[in-house]
């Protein structure tokens, strides 16, 4: 089994890279709304993997120990992650509720 700095480092660099697989998306969008080309795959990837995958990995590396000569940058982006991926999952939580009860408008 692994050692705590062994968790950490393993949870820092899924939260990291699931985090770039988000930034990485952005582009992919624009260029697949310049080029015509199908948006789907790239917001399944970031809103139903990538992010959920940011948010658990973030938050279960703030619940572990620091050590006093951990890297300030890495509690930082940890709480930065956890709380942009927070509010799209919530974002995301609101909009499948409204969906459900009707509240968009669908076609006229």
């Amino acid at each position: 089994m692994p050692t705590g700095d062994a968790w950490r480092r393993l949870l820092r660099t899924v939260f990291i890279a699931a985090s770039v697989i988000v930034l990485l998306c952005m582009p992919w969008v624009l260029a697949a709304e310049a080029f015509g080309w199908s948006q789907r795959p790239v917001h399944l990837l970031q809103s139903f993997v990538a992010v959920p995958v940011a948010f658990v990995s973030s938050v279960a590396f703030l619940c572990l120990r620091t050590h006093e000569d951990a890297p300030k940058w890495e509690r930082r982006a940890a709480w930065t992650v956890c709380v942009l991926s927070g509010l799209w999952l919530l974002l995301l939580a609101w909009v499948f509720v409204a969906l459900s009860r009707g509240m968009f408008p669908g076609p006229a």
